[in-house]
């Protein structure tokens, strides 16, 4: 075998990983890059990594909730539902849940009230990715 056709065998076989990831990134954005504005709420979705996003929605009595689905898969891989019930920013509940592939998958819900002191740097991240968004898509 020539130095070329290596070269061409080599090459194809790491050109067709990167445009199968690559296309597999497109069409996540195509799928899940989205607003929705209704009178009760409005929804912003945007993609992360192969196949995560993020979804956000304020309601029109200034709740929020935010939704995050792991960047690689959300069949295989846990998501976590925060809620701030009363509008003052901070993330009242969270939801953890496990892989969609086993049923009743969810893992466990805290609340600020009950589960702060034990759970604050979980707490503390949710805060911090909620305030980013409600900074990054303001009030319609």
């Amino acid at each position: 075998m020539t130095l070329k056709n290596k070269l061409i065998k080599y090459g194809a076989a790491v050109a067709f990983p990167i445009i199968m990831l690559g296309g597999i990134r497109a069409c996540n954005t195509i799928w899940n890059n989205k607003s929705i504005s209704n009178p009760g709420y409005q929804t912003e979705s945007n993609s992360s990594g192969l196949f995560g996003h993020v979804e956000f929605t304020r309601y029109f009595d200034d709740s929020y909730d935010v939704k995050t689905y792991p960047e690689l898969s959300h069949r295989y891989f846990d998501s976590q539902f925060d809620q701030d019930l009363n509008g003052d920013g901070l993330v009242d509940r969270i939801r953890q849940s496990g892989s969609e592939v086993r049923m009743n998958s969810l893992k466990k819900i805290l609340t600020r009230e009950n589960d702060y002191n034990k759970n604050r740097e979980l707490f503390d991240k949710a805060d911090s990715q909620l305030q980013d968004l409600i900074t990054k898509y303001p009030k319609k």
